[in-house]
């Protein structure tokens, strides 16, 4: 560097790797004017006001979780446009309880031994990228489709108890002669 350039400190933002560069000597020496304006990219005006306000730097931080990247919401706003988007997918990590739920409908709907979360592929799937995300044991996968089984059979009860009218039921007992179904 020669002595006529400007002297800069270079900050690498932690949500979206972009590197900020802030003058050290003129009139933008003390000033912050460039990382705000960032961070108002990064993360919105709501979001750098809330942190603005927060007390202590622990504070700030949860302001920050709480609103996450605003490139995010504005992924999740284009993708809700799609129908059926918000049912499949979210662009926030699963709670221990919604993992569960998954796993034991994932397992039971497509016919999985419950010792499949044991799997080193499907735990490396499971963790890449999120080291502490919870992953069920077999026992607990097996307990919660055992309940998942419960309270479908309940609802369907309750469906048929309240259901007003006649119901056809049938049976397809026919086998071809080659004795395939």
């Amino acid at each position: 560097m020669t002595s006529g350039e400007p002297k800069y400190a270079e900050f690498a933002c932690t949500s979206c790797r972009k590197t900020i560069k802030q003058g050290l000597t003129g009139s933008d020496a003390a000033s912050t004017g460039v990382l705000i304006r960032h961070a108002r990219d990064c993360f919105g005006s709501k979001a750098v006001k809330s942190v603005r306000q927060s007390k202590d730097i622990n504070k700030a931080h949860e302001v920050l979780k709480k609103f996450g990247k605003k490139s995010q919401s504005k992924l999740t706003a284009a993708l809700k446009t799609i129908k059926g988007w918000a049912e499949s997918f979210s662009t926030q990590p699963p709670s221990k309880e919604s993992i569960r739920v998954v796993t034991a409908c994932w397992v039971s709907e497509s016919v999985r031994p419950f010792h499949i979360v044991k799997d080193h592929g499907y735990r490396w799937l499971q963790k890449e990228g999120h080291p502490e995300r919870y992953i069920p044991s077999r026992e607990t996968v097996s307990k919660d489709v055992k309940n998942l089984y419960e309270k479908v059979k309940e609802k369907l009860a309750k469906e048929f108890q309240e259901y007003d009218g006649e119901l056809a039921i049938a049976l397809d007992c026919w086998t071809s002669p080659n004795h395939k179904a």
